[in-house]
């Protein structure tokens, strides 16, 4: 049974977490330290059980994106596209590498929404879209003074993108990249357990645009729509995968590596641990999870996430260590072992030639 961690978060909140580095807070009015929880997606996610992520660089596949069929939009080039989420010392030559521009737009209900360009690499991706109203005027709705961000979500929010995967863990927010124009951005990100089928027609639907009210929590719509956008994606990987098999501990239990992968924006472990993890939790008639009364996890849920959870760093050349041992990813306990997923995508691009290894449990496996 795939389980992921969702880090004592209220289940009905409509805030993911997603973290920054110090350069990216700054740049963004320290509004990263939360964001809108992405409320369904198209993939089966079962009892989603995840910890904040605490990212760290960017990107890794080059992709092939065509428009589809009634998607129109002004082309913003990939790394115009993140510029607000990369900052301004982001290496452009390689977001633009291995990003690409989509350009697809709907309009309904006096809003404009154009998916401006995708960061891929197999596992994880990212997107980036910008919001406008047709009458130039700017949305009804103000910054959270604690995050800098909106307190916006969509109602719903369906992508064809890892449709079949088991499992994915994301995050989304907005932001104004410039407080100049009346347009807002949106950035996905997702990441999944498997590797995602490319090729076909990707459709995206964004529905009824909410705001939050900071008093009582409630939502109110503000645009009140459905605005669909496809596009045609084909990925040509250039993630790295490392060597795997190597046999580590973990947290005093034997495990093996069974897969490394790396990119410019994200990465993809899967280890499994010798013994199944057991959750204290109730489930209905149909298999559901029944939630506490509270909306939060048990004690126990996070004390058995923290028992099967390997250390992972990723160093790179300069000495510098980014630490992502208590970051998104699943658990599948069965027949007596427990297979754990940990991936996510990172606040900043990573070069890989600036990368030296990446270390799981007590294994350092180097970057060549």
């Amino acid at each position: 049974m795939n389980r992921e961690y969702n880090d004592n978060k209220m289940y009905n909140s409509a805030l993911n977490e997603l973290r920054f580095s110090e350069e990216a807070k700054s740049r963004m009015v320290d509004r990263l330290m939360a964001a809108a929880e992405q409320p369904e997606q198209p993939v089966t996610i079962h009892r989603v059980r995840r910890f904040p992520r605490i990212a760290a660089v960017g990107v890794a596949a080059a992709l092939v994106l065509s428009i589809g069929a009634g998607a129109t939009g002004v082309f913003k080039s990939a790394s115009d596209a993140f510029a607000g989420v990369f900052g301004p010392t982001a290496d452009t030559e390689i977001i633009d590498q291995i990003g690409h521009p989509i350009g697809a737009s709907d309009t309904a209900g006096g809003v404009t929404v154009t998916a401006d360009a995708i960061l891929f690499d197999g596992y994880n991706y990212l997107i980036s879209y910008t919001l406008e109203k047709e009458d130039g005027s700017a949305f009804d709705c103000t910054k959270n003074p604690d995050t800098g961000l909106y307190d916006l979500y969509w109602k719903r929010s369906d992508s064809t993108i890892g449709r079949g995967v088991d499992g994915a863990s994301g995050s989304s927010y907005f932001y104004d990249e410039n407080p100049s124009d009346n347009a807002i951005q949106y950035v996905e990100t997702m990441s999944y357990n498997d590797a995602v089928q490319t090729g076909g027609t990707v459709k995206i639907t964004l529905g009824d645009l909410c705001v939050l009210n900071s008093e009582n929590g409630e939502p109110t719509t503000i645009a009140k729509g459905a605005w669909r956008l496809k596009f045609q994606l084909e990925a040509g990987n250039s993630a790295v995968e490392l060597p795997a098999g190597q046999t580590i501990e973990v947290n005093g239990l034997s495990a093996s590596v069974d897969k490394v992968v790396i990119s410019p924006i994200g990465y993809h472990v899967v280890y499994t641990v010798d013994g199944e993890a057991t959750f204290d939790t109730l489930y209905d008639e149909n298999g559901e999870e029944i939630p506490q009364e509270n909306g939060r996890e048990p004690a126990s849920v996070s004390s058995t996430w923290e028992s099967y959870s390997a250390k992972l760093l990723v160093t790179k050349k300069d000495g510098t260590v980014l630490d992502f041992s208590d970051c998104g990813g699943s658990m599948d306990p069965h027949d007596g072992k427990t297979v754990c997923t940990r991936q996510g995508t990172f606040d900043t691009i990573l070069p890989l030639d600036e990368v030296a290894s990446v270390t799981i449990g007590d294994t350092t496996i180097p970057v060549k």
